[in-house]
């Protein structure tokens, strides 16, 4: 959603970061007794990309490539235990073409969090095919430079999201990594064969 506001004689300016803000500023509620913050009644925990890279290279180092797989299932798991809890926002939109509704809410709500600007690139639905990209990716940010691509977690997770919206098994692969030195990082999805 973008709103134009025309300040004066400058020009239209873009409101999307204000509404994003006042978005996370009337939904985040901080409980300092308890020591809890929750996001739309979720329970959430706030800390720095490099911590997630720290896991990451911790696993690869312990395991070796192993750690590709684990992050991949645990981004998947992840999508499919916290989809079914975002199921009332999603569940009156009518599957196939429409689901790119939903793919791009979720989109909107990975830049709100602060994963980076993920968009669609590529939607068919009659073949469960879909691909996007994710602009300013702060975890391959974090991570650093790297040989191969990094983001097996939201590899894993638009697996989850696919399976979840269109009612089959999926793979993502991610074919281009901020981390390998491309401008973005860019993820395929299509049915598991």
């Amino acid at each position: 959603m973008k709103e134009k506001l025309l300040s004066g004689s400058d020009p239209a300016r873009d409101m999307t970061d204000a509404i994003a803000s006042e978005f996370l500023s009337s939904n985040l509620h901080v409980d300092v007794k308890r020591g809890h913050i929750e996001l739309m009644g979720h329970p959430v925990m706030l800390f720095r990309f490099e911590f997630l890279a720290a896991i990451q290279k911790q696993l690869e180092e312990t395991i070796g490539a192993s750690a590709k797989g684990i992050l991949y299932l645990a981004g998947q798991r992840a999508a499919e235990e916290v989809l079914p809890a975002m199921a009332d926002r999603l569940k009156e939109l009518p599957p196939g073409r429409d689901s790119s509704v939903a793919l791009r809410r979720m989109s909107d709500t990975w830049a709100t969090i602060g994963v980076g600007r993920a968009m669609i690139t590529q939607f068919e639905p009659e073949v469960g095919r879909f691909t996007f990209r994710i602009e300013n990716g702060t975890l391959p940010a974090a991570y650093g430079p790297a040989d191969k691509p990094v983001c097996h977690l939201w590899a894993g997770w638009a697996a989850g999201v696919a399976k979840q919206l269109f009612g089959g098994e999926a793979q993502c692969e991610e074919i281009r990594c901020l981390a390998v030195g491309d401008p973005a990082c860019e993820f395929v999805i299509k049915p598991h064969p």
